[in-house]
């Protein structure tokens, strides 16, 4: 599987093969997406009036911080799966963090991946609209990985949500 190569100690021709052999293989994508979720008994399909937004990145070197560009991605994503629900700023049913890197989390500065390489997590909350104490807020975690790059991260995790959101009753 292509996920795990190193790079690093590889020669020219051999990189060269690895990369054609890469290109072919990116089509099938090399993705990994593994879910994490707390999800309560609901009254019914996950509808969020309002979506709160927190997306950061570290991409190339920078710094992790705030990513304007990225939290439109994000957001536009969360509206295709629920056309229904504003982006505000402050109270809302539904808050996204999504943070994207291009490198493995906790990882030393010498295993670096191929520069393709995405590492994202998205966690979800979503507060019940009826508040009562007794009320559990449920969780969905997605984290995941690809060397894909024309994987949408963002646009799986909305769409993860929704399905697991389904199964779930």
């Amino acid at each position: 599987m292509m996920c795990g190569l190193n790079f690093q100690n590889a020669s020219h021709e051999t990189m060269m093969k690895i990369l054609s052999l890469l290109l072919v293989v990116s089509a099938a994508g090399c993705t990994k997406e593994p879910v994490r979720m707390n999800l309560v008994t609901q009254r019914g399909p996950i509808a969020p009036r309002t979506i709160q937004i927190e997306a950061s990145s570290s991409i190339n070197g920078r710094p992790m911080g705030d990513d304007p560009s990225l939290r439109n991605r994000v957001a536009a994503a969360f509206q295709k799966q629920f056309p229904g629900a504003q982006v505000v700023q402050s109270e809302p049913d539904m808050v996204v963090f999504f943070t994207i890197v291009d490198y493995v989390p906790g990882c030393s500065p010498d295993c670096k991946k191929f520069k393709t390489y995405r590492n994202w997590n998205c966690e979800v909350e979503i507060y019940p609209r009826d508040s009562h104490p007794n009320t559990d807020t449920i969780v969905f975690n997605l984290d995941g990985s690809t060397y894909n790059p024309f994987h949408n991260p963002a646009s799986s995790c909305a769409s993860r949500l929704l399905k697991a959101s389904r199964s779930k009753k």
